[in-house]
């Protein structure tokens, strides 16, 4: 059975492949399949970030999520159709000011880490998520003290990347070294990678058509 490169690629990773479970049969369909349709759950839990649109002492704990959905064209690397997004809710808990012990200020208004408004296909298959960050109208106690200080909102433009992985790594999830940061859920229907730049966690459930 001839493996395709990215496949080929996790082999040449793993250590120990003699005891490794894998399911040929699995690997053949995924191998066959021409067009995968994919179901994408990205999230974030970014700590201490600064919520004002500029450089003023407002910070949460804040959390962000995305679904994206679409065919792909696996030969080709190519989305077939348009693919579709949706953007949820964000959450900010922790508010803090300038450190321990001074006035938190407040956040009047609903805040976005980011929201996707277009999809790019990039050179290689890579996949670029266009949106911003929405920031919402602030008050912020100002060098520790009782005072408030109003900072207007504002969308800052804001890029994030995936990308449609292997499918056939769902047949592999035995041979996925334990500090891989590529996992398959215990379901075996899904491919867990988090990003290696940043705290994004993306979860595709693949599905051949």
């Amino acid at each position: 059975m001839r493996l395709g490169a990215p496949v080929l690629a996790a082999f040449l990773a793993i250590s120990g492949t003699a005891t490794a479970q894998i399911d040929p049969a699995a690997i053949a369909k995924w191998e066959q399949a021409t067009i995968i349709h994919y179901e994408i759950v990205g999230e974030v839990n970014d700590p201490h970030v600064q919520i004002p649109p500029v450089d003023a002492d407002l910070y949460a704990d804040v959390y962000d999520r995305v679904t994206l959905s679409f065919d792909w064209d696996k030969s080709k690397k190519a989305f077939v159709g348009a693919p579709k997004f949706e953007n949820h809710p964000g959450k900010v808990s922790n508010l803090t000011g300038m450190g321990a012990g001074c006035p938190a200020g407040s956040i009047n208004g609903p805040y976005e880490h980011f929201d996707v408004v277009a999809i790019k296909l990039m050179d290689g298959g890579a996949i670029e998520l266009v949106g911003k960050r929405v920031h919402p109208e602030t008050s912020v106690a100002e060098s520790c003290g009782t005072g408030r200080r109003t900072y207007k909102g504002a969308d800052e433009p804001h890029t994030e990347y995936t990308a449609a992985p292997d499918p056939t790594m769902l047949a592999m999830a035995g041979l996925l070294p334990g500090d891989s940061p590529i996992k398959v859920t215990a379901d075996g229907k899904s491919i867990v990678m988090k990003a290696q730049n940043n705290n994004w966690v993306w979860t595709s459930t693949p599905t051949a058509k």
